[in-house]
């Protein structure tokens, strides 16, 4: 029995003089890299947004009815939006590239000449904007602004000659909004967003199918939108070694 504890603590004396030096001569176990928090926001992004729409159209016809006409149309908008936020502190910045399609479409009567029909139809939406936002754990508070530019239909038709126009333009203009996301996993989000769009006013002149002038004058464009969003992000991991002890 004395033999044996003799043996252990001989082994244990061993292990401990061959473990000492490799200490001094300045051995430490591997350094620990803590993963990313949860709540990050930095790196690239894709996703979706979807919800509703309502647009203000004021315009002048000046050569068919010499009416004008205040027309407002609600309908549905959705589409897809690609971005990239970099975080500092609780600060972050980002830009941010939206294209949606929207069913902003209204077709209204002539009170002077009752076989009159006129119509605004806006079709497809696109932003660039700037984001900066405050966050906060796994919530982030943001405003944008930027650029925004819609394909936008105005039309005209008499039923009872046959005759018509219309006019397909591209619309530039502005954009600035607000919208608030929440992380429900370390690379997901959920969103909720308010839109404000301004084209700004615009004149048209042309032709008839029948050959007659026709011109739309000072037509102004804004759009509203609510849309829910979700968001997929995609980042590099940044793993720093755990400082020596």
């Amino acid at each position: 029995m004395r033999l044996r504890l003799a043996i252990i603590g001989a082994s244990v004396a061993f292990t401990a003089g061959l473990s000492a030096p490799a200490f001094a001569d300045g051995y430490r176990p591997p350094a620990a890299y803590p993963a990313p928090p949860v709540a990050s926001w930095t790196g690239f992004y894709i996703g979706g947004n979807v919800g509703g729409a309502w647009s203000e159209v004021d315009w002048t016809n000046v050569s068919l009815t010499g009416e004008r006409f205040n027309n407002g149309e609600s309908g549905f908008i959705g589409g897809g939006q690609v971005g990239y936020n970099q975080q500092f502190g609780n600060i972050v910045l980002g830009v941010e590239a939206t294209i949606s399609g929207a069913d902003l479409s209204r077709d209204f009567p002539s009170i002077l000449v009752p076989n009159v029909r006129f119509s605004a139809d806006l079709n497809t939406i696109t932003t660039v904007t700037g984001r900066f936002g405050v966050a906060s754990d796994q919530w982030l508070f943001y405003g944008k602004a930027g650029w925004a530019g819609a394909e936008v239909e105005f039309s005209g038709r008499n039923t009872a000659t046959l005759d018509g126009f219309s006019f397909d333009d591209w619309r530039n203009g502005w954009t600035a909004g607000v919208g608030l996301e929440y992380k429900i996993a370390r690379n997901m989000s959920v969103g909720l967003e308010y839109g404000f769009i301004n084209l700004g006013s615009e004149t048209d002149n042309g032709l008839t199918r029948l050959a007659l002038p026709v011109s739309l004058r000072d037509h102004d464009l804004q759009i509203q939108s609510v849309t829910a969003r979700l968001n997929f992000q995609f980042y590099r991991d940044e793993y720093r070694p755990a400082p020596l002890k």
